[in-house]
């Protein structure tokens, strides 16, 4: 696994962050946001992309590129793989899943448009805002013959990803996949179009570090940030072989979108339970849930009515958490860092808490493990996903004993 966050870089610092509770929402430095109606998100502090890659030209990628380069190199590591194994393997595939294209390689060919006229617009920038163009400088920066497979799906596109990777695997397709989610929406056009959405939150009732309350009854929004995830999925016997020591067990998943007419989020419903079919999974077996909820005040509580209904009494009896008090919301990449999240916890017998839930909401009203870490088996979690087009996912992972 390989995590870039916006509380830092790396699985270790990753998990003191969510077991801390330690935010990393502050002020916008990547731009001047003077006109901007979004004032602060969850930036990736001080990156620098030639720090992991000393010959990387970052000027000509866009941002979640540069994000997904470092924790792809991170999973690989991790792994206990190098690139000169993989590089002498013709079976790999790697999926990627993105919310939208590079929009700030977009927001920048537009400024120079409207500045210095159309014909000193950069060629590269075709290439580098493309959906496929992480995947692609993926393969190039790191010298693979893989097959590559771009997913968007909006914000769950990374559990779907991960959802097919797990399906080639196991049809006997691929022995190793590389799977990942990368997003990065801190730039003039992706924050000045979720401000028009109205989704993110323009509370300034609490400090930035406290402006994500998933579950809390001052919740007022989402606090979006950016980020990227990895991890290296392998048939058991072939990870088994070489030595390593798997995390945690793909068993199944599922993808629904709500329907129009339907409900609030009812797509998430639909997920929720077509994933525990996929999986063979019964409801009373799933030990903790990793929810979507990133604040936003319609949204917990919908969350919260869904597991009611989809685990009945014992939804009450079962931890549930957010780690968006922490991380804000990375579109696509949050995804990923609930399973990333998930595994840490099977291996260390942790439950991480939610952030921020100081004021419970009536209507929000299950265990959310608010605050303080708690020690706890997680045999089997399940991971939820929803994005603002109305596409959710489910993912049911499982502890390897």
């Amino acid at each position: 696994m390989g995590i870039v966050a916006p509380t830092g870089i790396g699985l270790d610092v990753f998990w003191d962050s969510l077991i801390r509770c330690k935010s990393g929402i502050g002020p916008i430095t990547l731009l001047d946001v003077t006109n901007f109606p979004l004032k602060y998100a969850g930036e990736v502090k001080n990156f620098d992309l030639r720090k992991y890659y000393p010959s990387a030209k970052p000027k000509r990628m866009a941002r979640q590129t540069q994000l997904a380069l470092v924790a792809c190199r991170m999973a690989i590591e991790h792994a206990g793989l190098t690139l000169e194994q993989l590089q002498g393997n013709g079976r790999i595939n790697m999926i990627m899943g993105i919310s939208s294209g590079g929009t700030d390689v977009i927001a920048e060919g537009m400024e120079m448009v409207l500045t210095i006229g159309a014909d000193r617009v950069r060629p590269y920038m075709v290439g580098a805002c493309q959906p496929h163009a992480i995947g692609a400088t993926l393969v190039h920066e790191l010298g693979l013959r893989a097959s590559v497979k771009t997913l968007s799906e909006a914000c769950p596109s990374s559990l779907s990803a991960i959802a097919m990777a797990a399906q080639v695997i196991k049809a006997g397709q691929a022995d190793l996949i590389i799977a990942g989610g990368a997003d990065s929406p801190l730039n003039s056009a992706a924050l000045a179009g979720f401000a028009a959405g109205g989704l993110p939150t323009r509370s300034t009732e609490f400090p930035p570090e406290e402006m994500s309350r998933p579950f809390d009854a001052k919740r007022s929004g989402v606090v979006l940030s950016e980020g990227a995830g990895f991890v290296v999925l392998e048939r058991m016997d072939v990870a088994l072989a070489r030595g390593a020591t798997p995390y945690m067990e793909i068993l199944g998943g599922a993808t629904a979108i709500d329907m129009p007419g339907a409900g609030g989020m009812e797509g998430l419903w639909h997920s929720m339970n077509l994933a525990l079919e996929n999986a063979g999974v019964y409801p009373d077996q799933v030990d903790y849930i990793c929810a979507n909820a990133y604040g936003d005040p319609a949204g917990d509580r919908i969350e919260t009515d869904f597991i009611k209904r989809c685990f009945g009494d014992r939804a009450y009896r079962m931890p549930v958490s957010s780690m968006r008090g922490v991380l804000g919301h990375a579109l696509s990449a949050a995804g990923m860092s609930q399973v990333i999240a998930c595994a840490l916890m099977m291996r260390r017998q942790q439950i991480v808490p939610t952030a921020n839930l100081r004021f419970p909401d009536p209507d929000c009203d299950l265990d959310y493990v608010p605050l303080i870490p708690r020690p706890g088996r997680v045999g089997m979690a399940m991971a939820n996903s929803h994005g603002i087009g109305g596409e959710n996912a489910t993912l049911l992972l499982k502890a390897v004993e």
